[in-house]
């Protein structure tokens, strides 16, 4: 008790009282108290009691951001692709408006967009912007908590065939891409693919279905069917997908990006 009461005083509580409400929480039917705090100096403070509801959401939100930060350090984005914005795109197309549009109200309503599965597929030209917006959606959404990857098809495999190489296992990476909330996946097709490429590129994106994903790339319709195994990956990656085709002048040339 000497103990209990020296630790108050350290604190400046004068004493405590505690009121007996005769209700329960409602979500964990926890007897509900107020408990009144009396400092030294005549102020007093009252604070909730007996319900775990509040404590366990604060958990979970500190869980949360805890998750999304692991997700951002383990996002692979070169320049200052972390910093970029949807403020910062510069629409001067059709097709550029609506697909920036598209973006904010992909972030907006990311819990919907989750609970209905929905992806996403930027397909364009060289330099047109889509890198652009979908680093300003992982940004923006991995700052609300969210688990948010980015990568390049083009790093992930470089990632895969290293760790292969190495140890004869899987890259860690490649369950942080399963597991997180949203994965953009960029790049797909920059390159001439092989087998090996594009058998990966189907593993992944077989592990993501139920999960959002946003795809950027320069491929076509018609690149995806050129060979069997890519028409597969295609299937898979059209399910529950909006394509967003954007047109214009290159951004690099620009001096934009």
């Amino acid at each position: 008790m000497d103990t209990i009461n020296e630790m108050m005083q350290g604190y400046g509580i004068k004493h405590t009282s505690v009121e007996h409400l005769n209700i329960k929480c409602e979500e964990c039917n926890h007897e509900l108290k107020i408990v009144t705090i009396t400092y030294t100096d005549g102020t007093q403070e009252e604070k909730r009691a007996g319900c775990v509801c509040e404590a366990t959401r604060r958990a979970n939100e500190k869980q949360k951001e805890i998750n999304a930060r692991t997700f951002d350090k383990g996002s692979i984005m070169h320049g200052d692709y972390r910093e970029k914005t949807l403020d910062d795109y510069q629409a001067e197309t059709k097709e550029q408006s609506v697909a920036l549009r598209s973006a904010r109200k992909y972030i907006d309503t990311f819990d919907e967009q989750m609970k209905n599965r929905r992806n996403i597929i930027f397909q364009g030209m060289f330099g047109t912007g889509k890198t652009h917006l979908a680093a300003a959606i992982r940004n923006e959404l991995s700052k609300k908590n969210y688990k948010a990857l980015f990568m390049s098809l083009p790093d992930y495999i470089d990632r895969v065939k290293q760790e292969f190489k190495e140890t004869n296992q899987r890259h860690p990476i490649y369950k942080m891409a399963q597991d997180a909330d949203l994965l953009v996946l960029d790049d797909v097709g920059a390159n001439r693919m092989t087998d090996f490429e594009v058998s990966e590129l189907f593993r992944l994106v077989e592990a993501r279905t139920g999960k959002c994903t946003v795809y950027t790339t320069n491929y076509d319709s018609n690149d995806f069917i050129s060979s069997r195994e890519l028409h597969r990956v295609f299937s898979r990656m059209m399910s529950n997908t909006a394509v967003i085709v954007l047109n214009g002048d290159d951004y690099r040339e620009k001096g934009l990006i």
